[in-house]
């Protein structure tokens, strides 16, 4: 990466020292005006750096668009929980969803991007705080470690096979971890195995070192709880399949839920409160472990996908609607809560007689016209939530079911299940079903984590295809993807590896 790592310093720099003057919330905004040196050497300075890595997955940079809709594009489209309702314009916001992965179209560059400027950033203040400095700094260098681990998290997802799959010799991503580079640091990419061995190795230190969280917005804020929580995402993915468990990393997926859960500090939000979850403001929202943080200036994008428009006579925004195949799951318990997280409206742009759409309303909050005037975007406050309490408990269902104890498996299950108003599943009902425990598990993850950047990656790291037993604007043929195809991952940016010739392609 030659030019490459130069470029993410620049970034970094011009960030860091011309700033960004968009609010991002009272405590979580870009840092600016200080040199690093001096930024880095006091605790306000590292505070406000640590909030300007924050900022970096809310906020466009250098020309690139926000790093959450970068996320939810590559994450979600992929999988099965929306359909298409009209072409998505410009190509980037369909590149996904039609597996087409194409290098320079789709949002994979700019996802590229800016998951290495989070990298670079959270390197500097990890570089900068020597251990033992006391309990502030330590929660300052943990939170970074935490963010370090997120981005290459998300980044193994999207250009790594899943962990099943020779992960010992199947490439991924390289592992930048050190600030001090020079111009001729031209990485190779690492193993699969080698970085999720990262990603446990920097949650694990992180969740050493966070023991004085922040207070105010906690879940805008990495935490030891939210160290644990990634953990068990991260065995998770580890866990094998069904047919052939790796309960090494099940147990540990188990052993990181029950932590989160035995903190007391998250709640399986009931009733009223929950169906209404997603409509209040993120930082107030209980069951949230970690989540980022938008406002006015820098407003959540993702509802631009969901909600249908017709602004100035586009055909682009409100592209998707929850897929048929979704809802005729959910219509299966009419008292599910989960249907109030979707809005019945009218869309003109649709071909048929009915022109009725089921759009998803969990990104709604507030919704908002930018600062200076309303643009071809109505941007929402929505809080864009990427650990929460139920996924702790569906996690540790899946990897007890793969392990085979279906008794305990169904337990955590109907907890998420239930608190929904669904019925609990039992032995008997899952028999009439023909549903074993570890597909029922699976069914609820769908029906409770969709449009949240879940979907596709459950099937996939199960060895399953994602199947969409539908058809939208532009065929006529459902679509089946198989784990072991090559469109499941992103191909590498071009221009990445005309910087760094070291970098070999995915298959294309």
């Amino acid at each position: 990466m030659k030019k490459y790592i130069l470029y993410i310093y620049i970034c970094f720099a011009a960030f860091t020292l011309s700033g960004c003057k968009k609010a991002i919330d009272e405590n979580i905004r870009p840092f600016n005006d200080k040199s690093d040196k001096e930024l880095l050497e006091t605790l306000d300075g590292l505070a406000l750096a640590t909030n300007g890595n924050y900022a970096l997955m809310v906020t466009k940079s250098a020309g690139d668009s926000q790093y959450s809709m970068n996320w939810f594009n590559l994450s979600e489209l992929k999988g099965n929980n929306l359909l298409s309702i009209v072409q998505a314009f410009p190509q980037t916001r369909n590149d996904a969803y039609i597996y087409n992965n194409s290098p320079s179209q789709g949002p994979t560059a700019s996802f590229w991007r800016m998951s290495y400027r989070l990298v670079f950033g959270a390197n500097k203040i990890i570089d900068a705080i020597s251990d033992g400095k006391g309990a502030a700094y330590d929660q300052l260098k943990g939170e970074n470690y935490f963010l370090r681990a997120l981005a290459y998290f998300n980044l193994v997802r999207v250009y790594g096979r899943p962990y099943y799959d020779n992960s010992a010799s199947n490439l991924a991503v390289p592992l930048s971890l050190s600030s001090m580079v020079d111009k001729n640091y031209q990485p190779k990419r690492n193993t699969v195995k080698e970085v999720y061995a990262q990603i446990i190795s920097d949650l694990e230190k992180a969740a050493t070192l966070m023991n004085q969280p922040r207070t105010g917005n906690p879940n805008n804020y990495a935490s030891k709880e939210a160290a644990w929580a990634l953990l068990s995402r991260v065995y998770l993915y580890m866990g094998g399949t069904p047919t052939a468990p790796q309960n090494e990393y099940n147990t540990k997926a188990v052993e990181y839920a029950d932590k989160v859960i035995g903190a007391n500090k998250y709640t399986l939000l009931q009733g009223t409160a929950y169906s209404s979850s997603f409509a209040i403001d993120g930082k107030t929202n209980k069951e949230y472990i970690f989540a980022f943080r938008h406002d006015d200036a820098n407003g959540n994008n993702i509802n631009e996908f969901l909600i249908a428009r017709d602004v100035f006579g586009t055909t682009w925004q409100g592209e998707y609607a929850a897929s048929p195949d979704y809802m005729a799951i959910l219509n299966q318990n009419p008292a599910d809560l989960r249907l109030k997280f979707i809005t019945v409206e009218n869309d003109k742009r649709i071909t048929l007689a009915d022109k009725s759409r089921n759009s998803v309303n969990k990104y709604n909050f507030q919704q908002i016209a930018p600062p200076g005037g309303f643009d071809f975007s109505a941007h929402s406050r929505s809080a864009t939530p990427y650990l929460r309490l139920a996924e702790m408990y569906l996690n540790k269902a899946e990897a007890l079911a793969k392990s085979g104890d279906n008794t305990n498996a169904l337990i955590a299950l109907n907890l998420v299940r239930t608190r929904a108003l669904a019925p609990a599943w039992t032995t008997l009902t899952l028999t009439a079903a023909n549903m074993t425990v570890f597909q029922a598990v699976l069914n609820e993850r769908r029906l409770e984590l969709a449009w949240e950047g879940h979907s596709s990656y459950d099937n996939f790291r199960n060895g399953l295809p994602m199947v969409r037993n539908y058809t939208d604007y532009s065929t006529n043929t459902p679509l089946t993807v198989q784990a072991n195809e090559k469109t499941v991952i992103y191909p590498l940016p071009p221009g990445e590896i005309l910087m760094n010739p070291n970098l070999d392609q995915n298959p294309l």
